[in-house]
């Protein structure tokens, strides 16, 4: 992680991250973490979260119904929610039943009620969204409702912090997130274009690294699109030469993590320029028709396109 956080100079404000304390981080809100031992040992710890709970006898219902609703949120929103909205009830004014409501909602595609809460959590507790997959989701919640400078700004904070995800694929989704955040807040800052560009193909560069995770050729391609809009096009064409299987990712439902959807017939048009010129020049015509005349990256495409038309190296055909 230190040559991501060595070429991304924005990064360097986080540089200085408790990591410790973020691995300490989990679901459990402060309000439920049983008390830190004293001199006295555990035993002291666990005297004084009994003596806590004697002093609000909700609290352990409100925690237990959190901790439910956690384990219920990927399986089963509906119940986490009920569940979220009833420690709400029980423990007004507490920040961790709103993320929980937030999640949900993200994962029920109602992107306006998962910022609405996430935004209500952050002005209870800004430190409410500690716990590494939250952040993913707020991050998320922000660049799907059209806040870039937000998410990029949330990317930032996690990026470091990504070796506390889960697994190997969910590291490489959050890079590769934060990539095309970066890209799509390039294209949005002509001013800062170098700047963003160069972050993202540093998260990029940091995903590759690990080529064994479901979004090897997500990366890859998105690689070269980084590539190619930095005016780094030799770069680019050696990146797209190495991909063999591109043309089948052409093929794939539409890629969920881009914040710029246009980007869609951008990657799509890379993945065919080697083997299915034609239809790779469809794409980047349907780009060209998405985008502004005065996009940024407008004039990168349209360089792409007038390649095709010269003639194609032949390939040999793999025997």
């Amino acid at each position: 992680m230190l040559p991501l956080l060595a070429l991304v100079g924005t990064l360097a404000a986080h540089a200085d991250t408790d990591l410790v304390a973020a691995a300490a981080a989990s679901s459990r809100p402060p309000e439920c973490m049983p008390m830190k031992a004293g001199k006295s040992g555990g035993r002291y710890a666990r005297a004084a979260s009994v003596w806590t709970l004697a002093r609000h006898p909700k609290l352990q219902r409100y925690c237990n119904l959190l901790s439910r609703a956690h384990a219920r949120l990927d399986r089963a929103p509906d119940e986490a929610r009920q569940g979220a909205v009833a420690a709400d009830k029980l423990l007004p004014g507490r920040a961790a039943p709103q993320v929980v409501i937030a999640r949900c909602a993200l994962r029920d595609g109602d992107i306006k009620t998962a910022l609405a809460a996430f935004e209500l959590a952050l002005k209870r507790d800004p430190r409410a969204v500690e716990q590494p997959l939250a952040m993913h989701d707020l991050a998320m919640t922000r660049w799907r409702s059209g806040q870039l400078a937000e998410a990029l700004a949330t990317y930032r904070i996690l990026v470091p912090r990504a070796s506390l995800l889960p697994s190997r694929t969910t590291r490489a989704r959050v890079l590769l997130e934060a990539a095309h955040v970066a890209i799509a807040t390039a294209a949005r800052k002509p001013d800062l274009t170098t700047r963003h560009l160069t972050e993202a193909l540093a998260y990029l560069r940091e995903a590759a690294h690990d080529p064994h995770q479901a979004h090897r050729l997500d990366i890859a391609l998105s690689l070269v699109l980084a590539l190619d809009r930095a005016g780094r096009r030799v770069q680019a064409n050696a990146v797209l030469a190495e991909q063999r299987s591109a043309e089948a990712w052409a093929g794939r439902q539409p890629a969920d993590y881009l914040a710029a959807p246009e980007d869609l017939d951008a990657l799509r048009a890379l993945a065919l320029e080697r083997t299915r010129p034609a239809r790779a020049a469809q794409h980047w015509k349907r780009y060209l028709d998405e985008v502004g005349p005065s996009h940024p990256f407008r004039q990168a495409a349209k360089t792409r396109l007038a390649g095709l038309a010269k003639p194609q190296p032949r390939r040999r055909r793999p025997r």
